[in-house]
């Protein structure tokens, strides 16, 4: 195996090094005033935020890789695609993903397709993320938000194409159209995506990862077979009332096949999302109404997963030895009101979601209703009053939720094996809220801090999950007794922005009760695999930073770091990410630019060995890109991993119930184009 680990510390004190020579040479050396516009003013936001621009320039396959650029986000890798998102070591349901202000939900119970997944980037104009517990808009939100835009008409005709080339056969390929006018706008969109197994640094292909011994490798044929084959098409239209009325309408449809996970026990067959939207806005619509908008959506996903391109699968006259069929469906509302209020704003409103979502899975055994048909509903309020005071902005946020929960197929029996008193059903009420504090200190200093609370009701899985396995495997099984998490966090951040220098530093500390994890538990005839509260801290940080250099030249600079702790049996909480770095040299004129990365991660011992977690070496790895725009024409290209170098992310391998034993590898030396044509 190739060696790529560097001590961090040491990095870090040539990093401080490095940065202190090159801003003090920044002053030193005396910048026109017309260089300081070629860099440009950055406008700093509350939330993090990555134009689709940014993307283009990556070789990011989905949402969950491009949005590791940002400091304390993590992905956790199951395959070549759908990365599944962490922010700050929350994961999962403690994350809210919206797509254009939808809730949507991936329907594979071992999270093949997270709900960052279902969108395309083709589709997107913007992803934000908000770290922490701070929005009281949309329910859960536990950890932090992650808000994907698609990307909106605009007037006149417009279009273009998009290609992307990559090693291993990773191809992208999309296409959209527009036009609008002062009456009406609509906008079509298609593209198409394709790839190999990819190699890692030491040559093997991610389909190469088990040993001989083991049932779960991928059978000889299949090894460089496809990995994925993904199509999604789009279309929107809207319209333009009078007395400032606009309506509009978008529909999306995905299809996915042939997706592979050697992460998991399975590989997907397909997976089918359809998105339908429907907004309504009226602005201005009396002196102290600024704006009423109201939403309906509605998404399904249909999943199919097998192990028919496994070893294990030979033999077996259906192809297979196990498969899961899921399906889940999301539908909702909301209705807000943005209201001048004195020289403040205040925002009410309410929403309504409801997620419907059943399995079926199939073992040697027979056919189990794994996920019972569960029915989770909610209707929450919602008010925000956002007030400038002189140097200072606050904003005071309030919910309120009422959850219910129902499993409408009889899976008691099994629970009540391993918890007593177990219903299918659970009706939750409780309250959220925060507060923020923004306070210009001086012309160039800004302070921030904010205290907020977010609670989410267990999913259907942690639950209501039943699946008795064979033999001597101990049995997956949901916990109905299970309590709502609450996470009660504070932050606290400084900016500091100058002609030449940009930095901003944020820390928190999340004191996380009945957070849900996995546990072993003994039952009457069977051990299984269940949830359990605990109390949990964490607690961490994220540091970013630019300099402005002669010659049209940025620095760029962040860190992050999350530390985990189960405080119930204090031990280290499991799947928090160790810290990382990442530093790059950008130079940019005009209409080119070149830029230089290193991204480094330490080692990872803090681990949780109930669940099987094992140690992670630290790792350092770099990147080159380059770009032009020539006309109507944009041009990247780029390496990743230059110096082909085997690494493992921390979160790149499954813990219990469903872990493999396998670690997935992060891909090597990898060479990718991107050719862009708009009108």
């Amino acid at each position: 195996m190739k060696k790529s680990k560097m001590p961090l510390r040491t990095v870090i004190v040539y990093l401080y090094t490095i940065l202190l020579i090159l801003q003090i040479q920044s002053f030193a050396d005396p910048i026109t005033l017309e260089e300081i516009i070629v860099s440009g003013e950055r406008e700093i936001n509350p939330e993090d935020r990555i134009d689709i621009k940014e993307v283009r320039e990556t070789s990011a396959r989905d949402v969950g890789e491009a949005l590791k650029s940002v400091e304390g986000v993590s992905a956790i890798r199951k395959g070549t695609i759908a990365n599944d998102i962490t922010i700050r070591g929350f994961q999962k349901d403690n994350l809210t993903v919206l797509i254009d202000g939808m809730m949507i939900h991936g329907a594979c119970p071992n999270r093949m397709d997270p709900s960052s997944f279902h969108v395309d980037f083709a589709e997107v104009e913007e992803i934000s993320v908000q770290k922490g517990p701070f929005d009281v808009k949309n329910p859960g939100g536990l950890g932090g938000i992650i808000d994907i835009r698609t990307i909106k008409p605009e007037k006149g005709l417009n279009g273009g194409i998009n290609t992307f080339i990559g090693s291993y056969k990773n191809i992208s390929t999309s296409a959209k159209a527009s036009y609008g006018n002062e009456e009406m706008d609509a906008l079509l969109g298609y593209s198409y995506k394709y790839s190999l197994p990819y190699r890692d640094g030491d040559g093997k292909r991610i389909t190469q990862q088990y040993p001989l011994s083991s049932t779960n490798r991928y059978r000889d044929e299949e090894e460089d077979d496809k990995a994925y084959s993904i199509m999604t098409y789009w279309i929107k239209f809207g319209f333009n009332l009078p007395y400032n009325q606009r309506i509009a309408i978008s529909y999306s449809r995905q299809e996915a096949n042939d997706i592979i996970y050697p992460y998991l026990l399975m590989d997907a067959v397909f997976d089918d999302t359809d998105r339908l939207n429907l907004t309504y806005q009226i602005s201005e619509l009396c002196e102290w109404i600024r704006k009423v908008e109201a939403q309906f959506y509605f998404n399904e996903v249909e999943h199919d997963m097998t192990d028919s391109r496994r070893v294990s699968s030979v033999s077996w006259p259906s192809g297979y030895m196990m498969k899961t069929k899921a399906e889940t469906e999301t539908y909702g509302g909301k209705i807000g009101f943005e209201l001048q209020l004195y020289t403040g704003t205040m925002t009410i409103g309410i929403d309504y979601y409801m997620r419907n979502w059943n399995t079926e899975t199939t073992l040697p055994t027979g056919t189990q209703n794994s996920i019972p048909n569960v029915d989770i509903s909610n209707v929450g309020t919602f008010i925000e009053y956002t007030q400038p005071i002189r140097k200072i902005a606050l904003i005071i946020g309030a919910r309120f939720n009422q959850t219910k929960s129902e499993a409408h197929n009889d899976r008691t029996p099994l629970y009540t094996q391993y918890h007593e008193n177990a219903s299918r059903e659970e009706t939750d009420s409780y309250g959220d809220g925060n507060i923020q504090v923004t306070y210009k200190m001086t012309k160039r200093i800004e302070l921030f801090s904010g205290l907020g609370h977010a609670t989410r009701v267990p999913d259907p899985v942690e639950r209501y999950f039943a699946l008795e396995k064979p033999m001597t495997n101990p049995n997956w099984v949901g916990n109905p007794k299970l309590d709502n998490v609450k996470n009660r966090e504070v932050d606290f951040g400084i900016k500091f922005i100058e002609d030449l220098f940009f930095c901003k530093a944020v820390v928190f500390y999340s004191d996380v009760k009945d957070y849900i994890t996995i546990f072993n538990i003994t039952g009457v005839n069977k051990n299984a695999k269940s949830y359990r509260n605990i109390d949990a801290t964490l607690y961490g940080g994220e540091l970013s930073s630019t300099i402005y250099l002669p010659f049209h030249l940025d620095l760029q600079w962040g860190l992050s770091y999350s530390l985990g702790r189960d405080d119930t049996y204090e031990k280290p909480l499991f799947e928090t990410p160790p810290i990382t770095s990442r530093i790059a040299l950008r130079w940019e004129m005009d209409d080119y630019f070149t830029e230089i990365e290193s991204l480094i991660s330490d080692d990872q011992d803090r681990i949780d060995s109930d669940l099987n977690e094992e140690k992670t070496p630290g790792w350092s790895i770099f990147n080159i890109k380059i770009g032009m725009k020539y006309r109507m024409f944009n041009l990247f290209a780029g390496i990743q991993n230059i110096f082909d170098r085997q690494y493992y992310e921390h979160l790149s391998y499954q813990r219990d119930p469903f872990r493999t034993g396998i670690r997935v590898p992060e891909i090597g030396r990898n060479y990718y184009f991107f050719l862009a044509y708009s009108f």
